[in-house]
């Protein structure tokens, strides 16, 4: 039905001209959002699934609409369905993606031509900090969300540019850390800025652990459990040495890569305990991650990622939070960044990376009380429920916005 479609007179032709009026009114006042993002969608990468994740949560806000732009990844998944998600927003993504020596160029410019020259009024929002710069030029409001400090000259020329422009409107970090550091990296920074922590999103207490066909290990092992990269400084080492020292118990790595797990058998010996499984998709990871008895996050002092940015200082792990909302009594590594969420035996435990002993003192003690580490757990469950949900931070962004 169309508003202008619609003749006066009488009493259903007026409802539906209020109708339509409501309507016309409730779209001319959202929030239109254009996600701008250098992620490629699908891909088995954090960053993807924190932008998917963040996309679906603005989109559930009632004022908001969302489009997100990113580059078309490998394989032909329903890219909801890959990430466990309703389809709620609109993805547009660079058919680039999977061509490196195109990807960056051509990118930018099929991203100009799915928002336009002269874009219609919208924000800007996103990770891409080259192409929030050339939107910028468009003159509507434009926010930089950052997971690091610039990496080289050229990176940080660009920020640079992209926090002068007379519509740059704001920053969102994810730790108290790197805001720190990026206030010492831009003194003459004059914007305000929001510290939001990643998050996850509730699981229901009727999910079904993954079936037991594809999952290994004794039957009667406790079963200790890590997600996530095996990136140098990501804590495999750490796991290895502990499966050692504990070998009546299982440990279950999900993710990395079949190059990386085979390294890790060449290079770290790993012992009959240790259980990978390789990557697996993000619909699936609350499935393995409740049948973890305990749940490991062992950053180690420096962190590398694949760019070979160390960001031990400013992380804000997903799988922390992934574990929390699974209400898993968590192990974590004590440095500052992991300490902004895990308040040591409350809902977590917070362990030097160098402090072998400690580890699997703290692994046996919850092993050993069912009601410590349940009590543990939920605490951890109530921390995303009031502060570390999906649907938090999209709030707080979009007030923020």
């Amino acid at each position: 039905m169309k508003c202008e479609q619609i003749k006066c007179g009488g009493k259903g032709n007026s409802f539906q001209v209020y109708f339509c009026l409501k309507v016309f009114l409730v779209k001319g006042f959202m929030k239109k959002i254009s996600y701008i993002s250098g992620s490629t969608l699908p891909s088995q990468k954090a960053n993807a699934v924190h932008v998917m994740k963040m996309c679906h949560a603005l989109a559930k806000l009632s004022d908001t609409g969302v489009t997100l732009h990113g580059k078309r990844g490998n394989g032909r998944s329903d890219i909801f369905e890959y990430y466990g998600l309703t389809p709620n927003f609109t993805v547009k993504r660079s058919p680039f993606g999977r061509v490196k020596l195109f990807s960056g160029i051509f990118r930018l410019l099929w991203l100009l031509k799915d928002i336009g020259l002269i874009p219609r009024n919208q924000i800007f929002y996103g990770r891409d900090a080259l192409g929030l710069w050339l939107l910028s030029f468009s003159n509507h409001p434009t926010y930089f969300e950052a997971h690091q400090v610039p990496q080289g000259k050229m990176e940080h020329w660009l920020w640079r540019r992209l926090f002068k422009r007379p519509c740059f409107q704001g920053l969102v970090v994810i730790s108290e850390g790197l805001k720190a550091d990026i206030q010492k990296t831009f003194p003459e920074l004059n914007t305000k800025i929001l510290v939001a922590h990643d998050g996850a999103d509730l699981i229901e207490r009727s999910l079904k652990p993954v079936p037991e066909k594809d999952w290994r290990g004794r039957k009667r092992a406790p079963n200790i459990g890590y997600t996530g990269s095996l990136h140098k400084g990501k804590g495999i080492e750490l796991i290895v040495k502990i499966a050692h020292l504990l070998p009546e118990m299982d440990f279950h790595v999900i993710g990395g890569s079949a190059q990386q797990i085979q390294t890790i058998r060449d290079t770290l010996n790993p012992s009959e305990n240790i259980y990978f499984y390789g990557h697996v998709p993000h619909a699936d990871i609350a499935s393995y991650i409740i049948r973890f008895d305990v749940a490991l996050a062992p950053y180690q002092s420096e962190i590398f990622i694949e760019s070979g940015a160390d960001i031990a200082r400013w992380i804000s792990p997903l799988k922390l939070f992934e574990y929390m909302a699974a209400r898993r009594p968590i192990i974590g590594t004590d440095i500052p960044a992991l300490g902004e969420i895990i308040q040591h035996g409350r809902n977590g435990y917070l362990a030097a990376p160098d402090d072998i002993d400690l580890w699997v003192e703290l692994i046996c003690r919850l092993i050993k009380s069912a009601p410590l580490a349940q009590a543990m757990g939920l605490e951890a469950e109530k921390d995303i429920q009031d502060q570390f949900s999906w649907a938090n931070r999209a709030k707080i962004i979009s007030e923020f916005i």
